[in-house]
């Protein structure tokens, strides 16, 4: 069965929430469908600028996706162009073979000055570049700047300041914090942005096996997790309706990457208006400025890249035009240096990380072992649903067995 035949029978089974799987254009493949009127808009664009016709195509979620691909590479038998994400599934899908080089379009890329070389080298593996940004994202906190004002608040630059936030935003009668287990992956958010808070070596060596799901310094954190709850600090995590849980003001801060900020504005709030955004305080003050990055890849497989249309229809996605109507369209700033900036929240980290020289830590999704994804985010899930020291001991046992297996110790 060929890729589009699968996608033909996802989308009879309700998998598939847009796009045209059977026409012959060029289609971006994905599994971002709270971002496909805005990809859309790109490839409509990208069709006009080309001469070739460019479609989006997504999935319902990023499991039933990534099952796909993986069983599309085990048939031959690859979409052209898709997304994924970087780290260990990243490094697992380009040692199939299955993925085309790229760094004949990173060569034009930066010799036309719309990117820097250290872009391409986060999406280069062993020296090569098999990616190009379908967004650069940094995990920011966004919040709501009315009741901030309202409360008497200012942005929080220490940990003392964020604590102090919450208990004034909880005495005032608000949820602080935003935190749901919607879809299913969003429950490492909140621990990774504990950890790299108290202890960002730990951190790090969670994602080499070096240090354990059990140790004192992941103890530390669900410590504060659970405090957090027991405080009232957080919102109902059964909700599946993050965004708009936001827009409505059942969660004052909203942890996420900022990429997030479309889909608020989208909501119908005002980015630099009636939201901003800052970068979480670290709880030792002597540790360095850091902040998570993500950043999303399309990718060409070996027989798309063979295709002049889908290389035209590529570069055209990450070009000064692309990244314009992308920013337009999404909120999203895809690290084209010559491109506009999507909005003022976005403009505004960029100015903060600048400024304080904040360094770059790899997301949890990306820096853990991929076979470990699901079944981790899984328990941390659970903690979330019930956050009681007494679970997070169970959690971090179950989880350090996962890992233990997984790295033979």
């Amino acid at each position: 069965m060929s890729w589009k035949s699968k996608l033909t029978t996802l989308a009879a089974a309700g998998a598939m929430i847009s796009g045209s799987a059977l026409a012959d254009e060029v289609q971006l493949v994905h599994d971002k469908g709270f971002w496909s009127d805005s990809l859309q808009k790109v490839t409509e664009a990208g069709t006009e600028a080309t001469g070739n016709p460019f479609v989006e195509a997504a999935y319902a979620n990023p499991e039933q996706y990534k099952a796909f691909i993986q069983t599309s590479v085990a048939s031959g038998d690859m979409p052209d162009m898709f997304t994924w994400w970087t780290g260990g599934v990243y490094e697992d899908l380009i040692a199939s073979g299955a993925v085309a080089e790229l760094d004949d379009i990173w060569d034009e890329l930066i010799a036309s000055g719309d990117f820097d070389a250290s872009t391409r080298d986060f999406y280069s593996v062993d020296g090569k570049a098999y990616g190009v940004p379908l967004h650069l994202s940094r995990w920011i906190a966004l919040y709501n700047k009315p009741v901030f004002e309202e409360v008497g608040i200012e942005e929080p630059k220490t940990w003392d300041d964020l604590i102090a936030a919450a208990d004034a935003l909880k005495a005032a009668g608000h949820t602080p914090f935003l935190a749901t287990t919607q879809d299913g992956w969003r429950g490492f958010i909140w621990f990774q942005e504990i950890m790299i808070r108290t202890n960002p070596e730990a951190y790090k060596g969670l994602h080499t096996g070096e240090v354990a799901y059990d140790s004192e310094p992941v103890r530390k954190a669900f410590e504060i997790w659970s405090d957090w709850y027991a405080k009232g600090y957080f919102s109902d995590p059964r909700s599946n309706e993050e965004n708009e849980d936001f827009v409505r003001g059942n969660g004052v801060i909203y942890l996420i990457g900022d990429w997030a900020v479309g889909n608020v504005a989208g909501g119908g709030l005002v980015p630099g208006e009636d939201f901003s955004a800052f970068i979480m305080p670290n709880m030792d003050d002597s540790l360095p400025p850091s902040v998570i990055i993500e950043g999303g890849p399309i990718l060409l497989s070996t027989t798309g890249k063979e295709k002049p249309e889908v290389v035209e229809a590529l570069k055209y996605f990450v070009s000064v035009d692309g990244a314009n109507v992308w920013a337009d369209a999404s909120g999203n700033a895809l690290g084209n240096k010559n491109a506009n900036s999507p909005n003022a929240v976005v403009e505004k980290i960029n100015s903060d990380v600048a400024s304080m020289g904040h360094s770059s830590l790899d997301r949890w999704w990306e820096a853990v072992p991929a076979d470990l994804q699901g079944e981790i985010v899984a328990e941390l899930n659970r903690f979330m649903l019930d956050p009681t020291m007494e679970t997070a001991e169970t959690v971090m046992a179950n989880i350090q067995e996962l890992n233990a297996d997984y790295w033979g110790q």
